[in-house]
């Protein structure tokens, strides 16, 4: 096969430019500091990284989720701690007076403490946290407790999620699969109200000893400290969840850095090496491609 200089071009162009490719490949991956910028770069190694980044925003999402669960139970329990020690003030309240040593004024004190204990106690109800209702269900963007504005009573029926009919409860995925109810149905509030009612009207009618209110109270207590059992118990399994998406965030990400980060030592060397290389292939270049008769008939 006779060899023209323009075969000879052909391919020394060509070697040139592969050489080209190739610097221009290293270059880009110092630039992104990442071995693959492109699929074609590596077709399996490519649906590794993608796998395992969507593990990972996965993952990162499932934590952002269990952050708000925590912060709702932690809001949650230092409510129902709150509510704990309106029951205990109204308990005392009773105690007090069903004494018959207490005359009228006495008696008048004592209930309007048990009214603004009442207050207290719609004002926790309607507890907001990043101004939504802690127990409105999924109703969280109104009061779910609310009182007939026209009533006339010292301490009116309290009525809660009026009109809004029935919804579930509050929940985040936790998990793959895994939800969690955070929020609490609020209708244990209408027992407690339901008794400081009575306390109130026992302790402003002479003659009526708030006795058995005692026992509302305690049923009461025992419902408020049921539900603040649960919320621990939810608290530690949320922990435990974010303790473990942590540890596998951290291992998915050591998974992605050792399949996609870039090794600089071996990339800087690589790239001297091939510089060499282009370098030497443009020298040699040089000396294969000799004048021809054509350029002395120029």
């Amino acid at each position: 096969m006779r060899v023209t200089n323009k075969m000879m071009n052909n391919n020394l162009l060509m070697n040139l430019n592969r050489g080209l490719t190739r610097l221009e490949r290293i270059n880009n991956q110092l630039g992104t500091k990442k071995k693959i910028n492109a699929p074609s770069d590596d077709p399996v190694k490519t649906e590794l990284i993608l796998r395992t980044s969507t593990s990972i925003r996965q993952t990162e999402q499932y934590i952002r989720n269990i952050g708000s669960a925590v912060s709702w139970l932690d809001a949650t329990d230092v409510v129902l701690q709150d509510v704990v020690s309106v029951i205990h003030r109204a308990k005392d309240l009773a105690v007090s007076g069903a004494s018959t040593h207490l005359d009228d004024t006495a008696r008048k004190a004592l209930a309007d403490e048990v009214a603004q204990l009442r207050d207290n106690l719609m004002q926790l109800a309607n507890s907001t946290h990043g101004g939504r209702y802690l127990f409105a269900r999924q109703h969280t963007d109104s009061p779910p407790f609310t009182t007939d504005p026209n009533s006339t009573e010292p301490l009116p029926d309290v009525e809660y999620l009026e009109g809004k009919g029935d919804s579930n409860l509050v929940q985040y995925e936790i998990g793959e699969g895994v939800t969690m109810e955070v929020s609490v149905d609020g209708d244990f509030f209408l027992g407690i109200f339901s008794a400081l009612k009575t306390l109130h009207e026992d302790l402003t009618q002479s003659g009526r000893a708030p006795d058995d209110v005692l026992g509302d109270l305690d049923d009461a207590l025992d419902g408020v400290l049921s539900i603040m059992s649960e919320i621990g118990g939810k608290q530690n399994r949320v922990d435990l969840a974010q303790e473990r998406l942590q540890d596998l965030q951290l291992n998915l990400t050591k998974i992605l850095s050792e399949e996609q980060d870039l090794d600089y030592a071996e990339a800087i060397m690589e790239l001297k090496m091939e510089e060499f290389a282009y370098r030497t292939a443009l020298a040699v270049g040089a000396r294969i491609i000799q004048p021809s008769l054509v350029d002395f008939l120029r």
